[in-house]
């Protein structure tokens, strides 16, 4: 006869290893991204010091940010690599998702400060010095920001690390001012001074769509919202021999530490070893095809369909 059973989590040292080899990858992407952002403002910020150019000074201001990020991703980074404890038993992998948040914020924060400045400039008028030196600071730092971008980008596929995709999309939204600062400078050579303000609010919607949708997947993230397709494990679950149905099928957690629970019902007059095998084979198969860190699986025999669902 075959009573209810829980199969809990595999935890083995080479998922644990696997979890630090990726926060150590991830940090070094952090700390390298983080220097290079650097020194695109501190490039930016003293063209602007000594051109007098207003924008690219701002526009310096606003890469600062981007190393700002950085740092909030490697203290998050750092934070969700230990490993799990008595008061965290499922980890602390959210701290991640909360660095992601920051950076969201960040971008929102950015778009509000763009758009100040669109303001400004349509209240106050006014344009930036144009110098040889500020079109060659512009162009290199955007060239820069491009090749970072996509580093960072293709490492956060890579490592599928939330946190450094999203701290390439704030990086993006650099390269986004950037230009609106070059077509500026451009704008200013040809007498077109409005421009600069039309492309800055262009800006604006483009950083706060970004930032919207960081804050709306960290959000997700943080309230538990299902991660696995349900039938995608019905349709593993229901393949396994012996398998009568299942329910109750749950998921949470980021793509990198998604955590899955479900109920599986077996003939209730299946011996109780072979129900436990059917309930690890369940727990393997799920474990290996949909790339989760914990199944749990809780086996019960069919006849307890109603009650369960009762409760």
């Amino acid at each position: 006869m075959v009573n209810s059973i829980k199969f809990h989590p595999k935890h083995t040292s080479s998922t644990a290893k696997k979890a630090g080899t990726r926060r150590q990858h991830v940090n070094q992407v952090l700390w390298r991204v983080l220097f290079l952002n650097l020194i695109v403002a501190v490039a930016k910020i003293l063209t602007g010091l000594l051109t007098g150019a207003i924008s690219i000074l701002a526009d310096g201001f606003h890469s600062a940010m981007d190393a700002s990020s950085n740092i909030i991703g490697l203290i998050g980074s750092t934070i969700a690599s230990r490993p799990p404890d008595h008061d965290h038993p499922y980890g602390h992998q959210k701290y991640e998702t909360f660095a992601t948040l920051g950076i969201g914020l960040l971008l929102l924060l950015t778009s509000w400060n763009v758009l100040q400045s669109v303001f400004e400039r349509f209240m106050q008028g006014g344009a930036p010095q144009v110098t040889a030196l500020s079109f060659g600071v512009m162009i290199i730092t955007i060239v820069f920001n491009i090749l970072v971008v996509a580093y960072e980008k293709h490492e956060g596929n890579r490592l599928k690390s939330s946190l450094l995709l999203a701290d390439a999309a704030h990086t993006k939204s650099d390269i986004y001012v950037s230009l609106s600062v070059l077509a500026s400078l451009v704008a200013v050579t040809l007498g077109w001074l409005w421009m600069d303000a039309a492309v800055a609010l262009i800006i604006v919607v483009v950083i706060g769509h970004t930032g919207l949708k960081i804050v709306r997947r960290a959000s997700e993230e943080l309230a538990d919202s299902a991660v696995v397709d349900i039938a995608q494990v019905e349709k593993i679950v229901l393949a396994i021999d012996g398998v009568e149905s299942c329910h109750k099928i749950r998921s949470r957690g980021p793509e990198q530490a998604t955590h899955l629970d479900l109920h599986i019902q077996v003939d209730g007059q299946m011996p109780l070893e072979e129900a436990h095998l059917i309930g690890h084979i369940a727990q393997d198969r799920l474990q290996d095809t949909l790339n989760v860190v914990d199944v749990l699986v809780h086996v019960e025999p069919v006849q307890a369909l109603s009650e369960t669902t009762e409760l």
